[in-house]
């Protein structure tokens, strides 16, 4: 496990337990795109609350198919949603706002 794994894990651990446990694998969150990694397939959000999933941070997140980030550039104001029930969360689709 590396070591960016491990520091998701636990963040969303410690943000499980501030949002009273959350039994919740998928959710949805808006926030503004701080970065866009198209070649490894990640974008990094500023986002508020996910509600039974995070509380509002900046994280970087790997996307369920890199098709998803075109056209998305820093700055847009985005909602999109997350599936965290595997290892680490992960966004499986991004909307403009």
């Amino acid at each position: 496990m590396t070591f960016r794994s491990i520091l998701v894990v636990l963040v969303l651990g410690i943000s499980l337990a501030a949002c009273g446990g959350g039994n919740a694998t998928h959710g949805t969150g808006q926030g503004t795109v701080a970065a866009v990694n198209a070649a490894t397939g990640e974008i990094t959000l500023d986002h508020g609350d996910i509600p039974g999933i995070m509380m509002a941070m900046t994280m970087t997140f790997p996307v369920s198919d890199k098709k998803i980030l075109a056209g998305v550039v820093p700055g847009a104001k985005v909602e999109f949603d997350v599936d965290a029930s595997g290892a680490e969360p992960r966004v499986t689709a991004i909307r403009a706002r």
